[in-house]
């Protein structure tokens, strides 16, 4: 176990901590798509608050997180948005829950009230009992649709990439913004396929927004949105 608890990096006035355990998984470290997405939300702040406004005017945000791993990105997002999110749902597998939900109490100076932790297994949904209306019973029948969608490292094999996109199907609509990184060795052209066979455009980040260090590299963070219903 890396105790990651001191200070991390700041982002808006908030300093963001996270716990870091290989023995649960591959989603247990943090990654270094991950961390070029969160000193992207750092370096450009204001100006990603500024954007979700526009979009998104006198709206508190409905936020997504498939596949948060140990949790930083989740807490990254919890920072930047803490005044405009209304709801933070962050999801992965139940083996990762246990260390997602240690890094969300390193940040309990942030509006943790806001965020709910749940499990959910990429394309799989089912039917919720008789009368269940709760956000858990909607995640789980795959009826809930969000503001903004992000992930990291989502999409490192090809066995993932039609259930992620099932995923992203059921979660968003065409006012939806996802923002994925992806590492382009692990991730396949037809991936990008896939996104358009089922209605999602993409757009790359252009390197000049991105950190220093992930520029001219094989790491990419892509910006989909809904064209068309499928």
């Amino acid at each position: 176990m890396t105790n990651a608890s001191d200070q991390f990096l700041t982002i808006n006035n908030e300093e963001v901590n996270f716990e870091e355990d290989w023995n649960v998984g591959i989603g247990g470290g943090l990654w270094s798509t991950g961390l070029a997405i969160a000193k992207y939300l750092e370096k450009h702040q204001s100006h990603i608050r500024e954007n979700l406004e526009e979009l998104f005017p006198s709206k508190s945000l409905t936020v997504l997180e498939l596949g948060s791993g140990n949790g930083f990105l989740a807490v990254c997002l919890l920072a930047l948005l803490k005044d405009k999110i209304e709801s933070l749902v962050v999801t992965d597998l139940a083996d990762h829950l246990p260390l997602i939900k240690q890094t969300l109490d390193a940040n309990h100076h942030l509006p943790l009230g806001k965020v709910s932790l749940m499990e959910h297994k990429w394309g799989e949904f089912s039917a919720p009992k008789d009368g269940e209306i709760s956000l858990e019973a909607r995640i789980n029948k795959g009826d809930a649709t969000f503001d903004l969608i992000v992930g990291s490292d989502v999409a490192y094999h090809s066995d993932l990439y039609d259930v992620l996109i099932q995923s992203l199907l059921a979660f968003s609509d065409h006012k939806t913004v996802i923002l994925l990184g992806f590492t382009m060795t692990d991730t396949r052209p037809v991936f990008f396929q896939k996104l358009r066979e089922n209605g999602f455009s993409y757009e790359r980040l252009a390197d000049h927004l991105t950190p220093s260090k992930f520029r001219g590299t094989t790491f990419g963070i892509f910006c989909l949105k809904r064209t068309r219903n499928t």
